[in-house]
């Protein structure tokens, strides 16, 4: 790990003798989930967690018992396909996301599968016969994606095709003969029939956007805004006829955010899973459909389910059965749920945000932007969130154009170059909240894409931020498309533009390293080493040009933070910077600020000894 700041570099050293006790505020700097449900043929579970350090695989035989280590390859290891050669796992090391495919033997020692260590093996879709997995991967780290089959057995790697560009596997037919793939250009997508014989068919040529494609004996089901539509749906395709939609059987042109249950033969919804106002999880290691999983039986689903107020544990349905308890309920009980509040920026377009905050009462605000581009703020745990509740500072996440959830059409709001309309989203949030009244001093916060928003509202309105965080950010467009690995750029030029095309110049225009000097604000900045998204040159960079900021790199992290020690450190940090510019300093025997110091809250106490 290295800091480097104004002044003295810092160490780790430095870092435990801050104003903040980092060991008294460990508990709320952390989080651990329980991530990756993997109901087993016996009736246990597996899953994911990082509650001892970084994610490994445990197994729990009933719900509510004591985990058990199955699987750690020394780094992230997450369950993936209960087989019939023992458990697959997927591992990588370092947050690098270069993922390695192993077997888990009777001894719980890892047989490797995979030999390539350069290449990331994707998409891996459990063949009917339980003995092989369909795959896609870059061999030698590469460009362009091949498509195949992995015999568990032999290790055997067999390509079926390589057609160019990124593919991902999505599975295979019944008779395990065939295969549907995707063409991926970030959330647009083109799928296909694949055969043995590298032959493939367009599904679906009018859409946009497909993906959750799954085969059963009765056709093809999937997610898709085929027929033009703004919002997705969910579909049946006749494999006999992959370019229409056979029939719809979720249809609807609104906003939701549940899980329900599906009878395909009917088309009917029999049931709302309604665990009191959560989400399924979504991070790195993949979306909501990766954290929700089936029974053997098909009788049951177990969800990764996650509320703004508590890390993500695994329910059962219709059980209504909590299977794991990785945090301690009572930790939780005071902490602040998000209300829904909207604004209009520059242009008449109505933003909808989350926000939380105490009371009513006038307070530093943080305006903090989600990844993606093309992501959403919804109702997930942010324990820094809390941390800063906690101190009396206000948290604003606004769905700025782009964001997802709202529409195709909002989402395409800030391709290529109306990039920047997004930026002056963010501007007006904390214009917003000055000119109501709710924030007397506002910062800017926010990871990858949101790290890009961070630094791009810091330099469109200086003297709007009192204070910036930007995680694992872009900088500057060239050298963000330089320097990532030659199969990410592929995915991200729809989306961002060409940087070698017609979009150069533009991209140029609004990369923030060309103003960094303009930056007003103290500006922390943090990254890992290993980040294969937003290589970390991007922060190296803007802590170069930017007067007044400091730099965290974690040599153990790639894009983002998430191994425990490391987050005490960087939310302990992130915590400093606002505190002190956002509150300003405050002897620990001092007098009161305001309210908030005659009348601390649950974390305040915590923050604040030790000042």
């Amino acid at each position: 790990m290295a800091f480097k700041g104004p002044g003295e570099s810092q160490t780790a050293h430095d870092i435990d003798n801050t104003r903040m006790n980092t060991s008294n505020l460990a508990r709320l700097l952390k989080v651990a989930r329980a991530t990756r449900p993997l109901p087993g043929p016996d009736g246990g579970l597996a899953f994911a967690s990082n509650f001892d350090g970084h994610q490994k695989t445990f197994y729990l035989d009933r719900p509510g018992g004591t985990p058990r280590l199955l699987a750690d390859s020394g780094d992230r290891t997450l369950p993936h396909a209960w087989t019939d050669l023992g458990l697959l796992v997927r591992h990588d090391r370092g947050g690098n996301e270069i993922w390695q495919l192993s077997v888990v033997e009777p001894d719980g020692g890892l047989r490797a599968l995979t030999k390539d260590l350069r290449a990331v093996h994707q998409s891996v879709t459990l063949h009917p016969d339980r003995r092989r997995v369909g795959l896609g991967w870059n061999a030698g780290g590469g460009r362009d994606v091949s498509l195949g089959e992995l015999d568990l057995l032999s290790n055997e790697l067999t390509a079926w095709a390589t057609p160019g560009d990124y593919w991902s596997w999505e599975d295979w037919s019944r008779d395990g003969m065939r295969a549907v793939v995707n063409k991926v250009f970030g959330s647009w997508t083109e799928p296909h029939i694949l055969e043995r014989d590298g032959t493939i068919t367009r599904l679906l040529p009018d859409a946009r956007r497909v993906s959750e494609i799954r085969w059963t004996a009765s056709g093809m089901f999937m997610r898709t805004d085929a027929d033009d539509r703004d919002f997705m749906g969910l579909a049946e395709v006749d494999p006999e006829r992959p370019e229409v939609v056979k029939r719809w059987l979720i249809d609807e042109e609104r906003v939701y955010d549940d899980i329900r249950i599906v009878e395909l033969a009917s088309g009917e919804t029999t049931d709302h899973l309604d665990w009191k106002g959560g989400i399924v999880l979504s991070d790195i290691t993949g979306p909501p459909s990766y954290h929700l999983s089936w029974s053997h039986d098909d009788g049951a689903v177990f969800a990764s389910w996650e509320h703004p107020t508590q890390p993500a544990e695994v329910y059962e349905w219709p059980a209504d059965c909590r299977w794991t308890h990785i945090s301690d309920d009572e930790e939780f009980m005071e902490l602040i749920k998000p209300v829904e509040t909207k604004y209009t920026s520059f242009d008449g377009l109505e933003i909808h945000c989350l926000l939380y905050r105490r009371d009513s009462s006038p307070r530093p605000a943080v305006v903090q932007f989600h990844g993606g581009p093309e992501g959403q703020s919804r109702g997930q745990y942010l324990p820094i969130v809390h941390l800063l509740t906690g101190i009396g500072v206000n948290v604003l996440l606004p769905n700025v154009r782009g964001s997802t959830g709202y529409g195709f059409r909002f989402q395409s709001l800030d391709d290529r170059t109306l990039r920047w309309d997004a930026v002056r989203d963010g501007c007006e949030a904390a214009r917003h909240l000055r000119r109501t009244g709710q924030a007397t001093k506002t910062a800017a916060m926010g990871g990858s894409y949101g790290g890009f928003m961070t630094l791009a509202v810091l330099v469109e309105d200086p003297e709007l931020w009192d204070a910036g965080v930007d995680i694992v950010g872009i900088a500057d467009w060239h050298t963000f498309f330089k320097n990532m690995p030659p199969w990410r750029g592929i995915i991200r030029k729809r989306e961002y533009g060409d940087p070698d095309g017609a979009e150069s110049e533009f991209l140029r225009q609004i990369s923030p390293i060309h103003a960094a000097h303009t930056i007003r604000a103290p500006l922390l900045i943090i990254h890992g080493r290993n980040d294969p998204r937003v290589p970390v040159q991007e922060s190296e960079l803007i802590a170069d040009k930017a007067p007044n900021a400091e730099i965290i790199v974690f040599d153990d992290e790639g894009h983002g933070v998430v191994k425990l020690g490391n987050q005490v450190t960087a939310n302990t940090q992130i915590l400093a910077i606002l505190e002190e510019h956002l509150h300003g300093d405050v002897p620990a025997d001092g007098p009161a600020a305001d309210s908030d110091r005659a009348n601390p809250g649950p974390l305040d106490c915590c923050l604040r000894q030790g000042s």
